[in-house]
């Protein structure tokens, strides 16, 4: 819920849910590292949509601390075994593009990008989405749009209004660019390959 919260712009809201599940998550007989550094991210986007550098700096920081303690034994619960280290690395990434620190971001999501398994075409779509914000964010224009481009079809697959949104925000974006080749390349694709943001489709509902 604090996720969906910091998605939604309502930063206040996401950085009280967060606060409560870490407070349950240090009472609790057993929270493991894991959990305890995906909490810790999270509490990282909520300052980063503040846009509190030193709030967000020192929450990605116990993150990794947090994560570095994790062992083979941990009973971590079967909801919290998607925090693997590309996700760890893409969601630093992530946290440091919100507060437009392109420079530090691209790398990290390139690198978790890479590493990222074919299947989970919802995760490729997304990450691939912020690695082109990023790479516009530093001027890189033709390799954003590319960048988005490849983000398309990952992003039909799964219908995610999330995602598709996203997309159209990056499309937003690009207003200064709108006459470059490589944007309007993407808008083709995008035009093609996506519903006009808005239009929901049944598994989109569920996302």
């Amino acid at each position: 819920m604090s996720l969906q919260a910091t998605y939604q712009d309502k930063p206040a809201d996401a950085l009280a849910l967060v606060s409560a599940a870490q407070d349950q998550a240090r009472a609790a007989i057993g929270a493991t590292p894991r959990v305890r550094a995906m909490l810790a991210m999270r509490e990282a986007f909520a300052h980063a949509t503040f846009g509190d550098r030193t709030a967000t700096h020192i929450a990605i920081s116990e993150a990794h601390s947090q994560y570095g303690r994790i062992t083979a034994g941990d009973p971590d619960p079967a909801w919290v075994t998607y925090f693997d280290e590309p996700k760890l690395i893409v969601d630093t990434g992530i946290a440091h593009g919100r507060l437009g620190e392109a420079a530090i971001a691209e790398p990290l999501i390139a690198d978790a990008l890479a590493r990222e398994e074919s299947a989970n075409q919802r995760g490729r779509a997304f990450h691939a989405f912020w690695l082109g914000r990023t790479q516009l964010q530093r001027g890189k224009v033709d390799q954003a749009c590319h960048t988005a481009i490849e983000a398309l079809v990952p992003a039909a697959a799964v219908s995610s209004e999330r995602v598709t949104g996203h997309l159209h925000e990056f499309y937003e974006q690009l207003a200064p660019y709108r006459e470059v080749p490589a944007a309007v390349a993407f808008e083709a694709r995008l035009r093609a390959v996506l519903p006009p943001q808005g239009q929901r489709t049944p598994s989109s509902i569920r996302t």
